[in-house]
């Protein structure tokens, strides 16, 4: 039986080589998260169960020309499930670590700026999370905005780049995921920015509403943008680029119940509501709108995930309606929250540490920031 890390999948996603890839987690699972193009057949069970004839009769529909990759919760069932597979003749391979392993999985998008063609300008996405951050470098000096990766990923991109990672922000205290902001400053030596708060429990430089954020001959102005979080700060890039964190994503905007809880929600709700009319959509309708997160699965095309403004204000309907009307539905669509987002908050605002608990577990699973 052979295996293959995220990379090596990822790697193959972005050579388009052909591949297939079975998930064999139960449907509601699936539905959370998968990686992009696999096909679901839920015979997890009845594999863990020495039951093979489900896997055997589903095979048959498999392509035959390429090789397939199976995919469980933790590497373990899709190693059973790469076996039957091989034992019919196939080229087949069990992913290492499963969709827990696969939350690291990251490619990446160059990016451009109309009016700085000259800048470094990157989107990396981790894949089994949905999160987005960025790097922006300008006459040899680098910023690395919301970083969820392991900090080698920035470190290695910014040398190849020819970049000196000088200043690391944020736009929000995450709920989803474990920062590594402080990690990569410490690592680099770089200055790390926080939208001023009084959650965390560290030492940062705040952010203030209208402060202008030099990357060499770049600027990034900062829009206190409260709602999704009460520190939750936008960051627009020359006039034509958003870094708009959890306050407005490509087909929804953020949920506001994560830093205060369910009781927290409404008063939440009509703080964005009046954050996006009255700060971002007033901004003009082409400057391009890169998030800190997707609900969406990432493709392997280098293409980035983003819209502009107008698109955004075209799509989705909830940014039209009035202040009432946008409370109520937000309220109505909160379900389920980030797994364990209070011990990750915790953890970023620096009021408790992982201690020996690996930090896949406990990120593991989709985002789940965005209130529709």
């Amino acid at each position: 039986m052979k295996e293959i890390t995220n990379r090596q999948l990822t790697e193959m996603f972005e050579a388009g080589s052909p591949v297939t890839v079975i998930d064999v987690r139960e449907p509601e699972a699936f539905a959370s998260w998968h990686i992009e193009g696999s096909r679901n057949i839920p015979v997890g069970a009845s594999l863990r169960s020495g039951d093979a004839a489900p896997l055997q009769h589903a095979a048959k529909d498999l392509p035959q020309d390429r090789p397939v990759v199976a995919v469980c919760n933790a590497g373990i069932t899709s190693q059973k499930a790469a076996q039957v597979l091989e034992s019919l003749g196939r080229d087949s391979y069990s992913l290492i670590g499963g969709m827990r392993g696969w939350s690291l999985a990251w490619s990446e998008a160059r990016l451009a700026l109309r009016s700085r063609p000259e800048a470094v300008f990157i989107q990396l996405r981790r894949h089994g999370k949905g999160c987005l951050s960025y790097l922006l470098g300008s006459a040899g000096a680098a910023v690395v905005v919301d970083p969820s990766l392991g900090i080698e990923v920035y470190q290695d991109i910014a040398q190849r780049e020819g970049l000196t990672i000088t200043t690391v922000v944020e736009t929000h205290v995450h709920a989803d995921h474990f920062s590594r902001a402080r990690a990569l400053c410490e690592a680099v030596g770089a200055d790390l920015l926080i939208p001023r708060n009084q959650r965390v429990t560290f030492d940062y430089t705040p952010v203030e509403h209208g402060q202008s954020i030099e990357i060499g001959e770049l600027k990034m102005q900062a829009i206190s943008t409260p709602g999704h979080t009460g520190e939750s700060t936008c960051y627009l890039i020359e006039d034509e680029a958003l870094l708009s964190g959890d306050t407005l994503f490509v087909q929804s905007v953020g949920r506001p119940d994560l830093e205060k809880g369910d009781a927290g929600a409404e008063a939440g709700a009509h703080m964005l509501y009046n954050t996006l009319h009255d700060r971002l959509l007033s901004l003009g309708a082409s400057i391009t709108i890169y998030p800190a997160h997707t609900g969406s699965e990432i493709g392997f095309n280098g293409k980035p995930v983003s819209a502009t403004l107008g698109e955004i204000k075209a799509e989705v309907e909830l940014l039209s309606a009035d202040e009432d009307s946008f409370v109520a539905t937000i309220l109505a669509s909160l379900t389920a929250k980030p797994p364990n987002h209070e011990c990750v908050i915790s953890i970023n605002e620096g009021k408790s540490d992982l201690g020996d608990a690996d930090p896949l577990d406990i990120e593991a699973g989709p985002n789940r920031c965005a209130a529709t």
